[in-house]
């Protein structure tokens, strides 16, 4: 039996993907920051292992030497650092395990935000007023003074929203700008799309020569941070025009594999705009697995040399995250108002991302590990950015 390893594995999605992943024939393994996480304690998985998190200076040294002592046939990652990391490894790890991720270059053409909209900007694909603010030393420039603020200020990569913060002025960008790009790196200011619009999130599995071999959009309905954040309600739909452009994208940059953009759009334009690029398989990818997309599977075939499977798309399914659904009913004003009702806990094309049945201890320690996060000050204050 081939053996896959999940990078980051405590998370709610790792849950699904090993259910998925051990359906169809494959050992599992999590690798996990804590055992306070889902992951370490799902009945899916074969094995439950406690490593360092892929934020950590020592991960990249302590993975390549765990894994010259124990034998995976798949690495999948589930955050944007292990993807990171086993992009920028790619050679050292085929020497050790399988992996189906991009070549550093072609990894960071996409998940670069900043190199992303530059893509986007040259080929004409959907996207916000974006400028770069690398390496920027005279801010009284006429493109920045006359910019139409609000806006946003995103580090070029990061995950998550952290460091991203809302600027209200030119002034605001000239006393916010140093703290963030001291802390992140590399920035840029991209025009901040109004509430109204949706948020979407699109799921694209290619084959070997860079076509789109299956795909899915999830509809964020509602999202914690209530502002905008995780999803924590959403619903998969048919939308083949977006898929398309996404696919363009992928096509553009050479990216081969799994990708999952996220979109927002203009409400006063009926436009959805390209945000960003997520190397790995979203939080909320359990609405797309129940619709029929086992991209988790998707991946482990292709990267042991096995064609994909037949798969077939089915929309409607919805998902909701029990622990951030209960947070944003604290925050809400649209707590008795929202669509779909906050209060429908049932229904045949209902499912949840924290809570599968009869794996009720994955359940208990993870919800009790996110407790004990959104508590954490420092964590708060990476998730909100710099107060202006």
């Amino acid at each position: 039996m081939r053996k896959v390893l999940i990078l980051d594995g405590g998370a709610t999605h790792a849950v699904a993907m090993a259910e998925c992943l051990k359906q169809s024939g494959y050992s599992v393994s999590t690798m996990c920051s804590s055992k306070s996480e889902y992951g370490y304690h799902t009945k899916f998985a074969d094995e439950h292992i406690l490593g360092p998190d892929s934020h950590e200076k020592e991960y990249a040294s302590w993975m390549i030497n765990f894994l010259k002592k124990h034998r995976y046939d798949v690495l999948i990652p589930t955050s944007d650092t292990a993807a990171e990391f086993m992009s920028h490894y790619k050679n050292e790890l085929l020497e050790l395990t399988g992996v189906l991720i991009p070549d550093k270059t072609v990894f960071d053409s996409g998940y670069d935000k900043n190199k992303l909209m530059k893509v986007c900007r040259e080929n004409g694909f959907p996207h916000p007023l974006t400028i770069d603010l690398s390496g920027i030393k005279d801010f009284d420039n006429n493109e920045l003074v006359d910019f139409p603020y609000p806006a946003l200020l995103k580090p070029n990569l990061t995950s998550g929203g952290r460091g991203m913060t809302l600027i209200n002025s030119f002034e605001d960008l000239k006393v916010v700008y140093p703290a963030i790009h001291e802390q992140y790196g590399g920035c840029h200011l991209q025009q901040f799309i109004k509430e109204g619009g949706r948020q979407v999130k699109v799921q694209i599995m290619t084959d070997s020569f860079g076509n789109v071999a299956y795909s899915s959009v999830i509809w964020k309905q509602r999202y914690y941070p209530v502002k905008g954040g995780s999803s924590c309600c959403n619903i998969t739909i048919d939308d083949p025009e977006i898929v398309k452009i996404c696919g363009e994208v992928l096509k553009r940059i050479g990216w081969i594999g799994f990708a999952d953009f996220d979109l927002i759009e203009d409400p006063d334009k009926k436009q959805l705009l390209i945000m960003e690029i997520n190397p790995r398989i979203p939080a909320c990818v359990r609405s797309a697995f129940k619709s029929g997309m086992d991209y988790a599977t998707m991946i482990a075939d292709m990267t042991v040399g096995q064609p994909l499977r037949h798969y077939v798309y089915e929309p409607g399914k919805r998902l909701r995250h029990l622990g951030f659904e209960m947070l944003w009913f604290l925050k809400s004003s649209d707590r008795f108002k929202a669509k779909p009702s906050w209060f429908s806990f049932l229904g045949k094309d209902l499912y949840y991302q924290d809570w599968v049945c009869g794996d009720f201890s994955s359940f208990f320690w993870g919800t009790w590990g996110n407790f004990k996060k959104q508590l954490d000050p420092e964590f708060r204050k990476a998730k909100a950015g710099v107060k202006v």
